[in-house]
């Protein structure tokens, strides 16, 4: 078998573990395999295929890891939709039951929904019908600050 045909399968692998990964590992080596391929095809011996393999795949995944890669991962990149919960981050909602984080007391309305809340500071009580911002959810319950109502 001529070693130009055995370079154009291993490049055939390299791609198919390409596309297996997804994850530009291999498509490199599978350019540098064509290199090869082209070279023994005209006659290159065996020292000369090789060095030009290696050399083609390096310069490819140089070119890779600094230049294609970095805008692959920006299309890839999901700009995070707010789901469920987390679409109550930043919300304000209203005290509807006293909030008193030390008794492990209270509830507010949020988005139509009601959620257990408490405080960060354990020693705060919120009132009925006290707006709040909540800052985060820690298990089950809402981490609420009360909004002050400037007058």
């Amino acid at each position: 078998m001529k070693m130009w045909v055995l370079w154009l399968i291993l490049m055939v692998v390299f791609i198919v573990i390409e596309g297996i990964t997804l994850g530009l590992t291999t498509i490199w080596c599978a350019v540098g395999s064509l290199a090869a391929a082209v070279c023994a095809f005209f006659g290159a011996n065996m020292g000369v295929q090789i060095a030009v393999m290696v050399v083609v795949s390096i310069v490819c995944f140089l070119i890779c890891i600094k230049w294609i890669k970095p805008q692959l991962d920006k299309r890839h990149e999901s700009k995070e939709n707010a789901t469920n919960a987390d679409r109550l981050f930043g919300e304000v909602g209203v005290v509807i039951k006293t909030i008193n984080t030390l008794e492990a007391q209270g509830q507010v309305k949020v988005k139509g929904q009601v959620w257990s809340a408490k405080t960060a500071d354990e020693n705060q009580i919120i009132p009925e019908g006290a707006k709040v911002k909540v800052l985060k959810i820690e298990g089950v319950k809402l981490l609420v600050e009360e909004i002050k109502e400037d007058n």
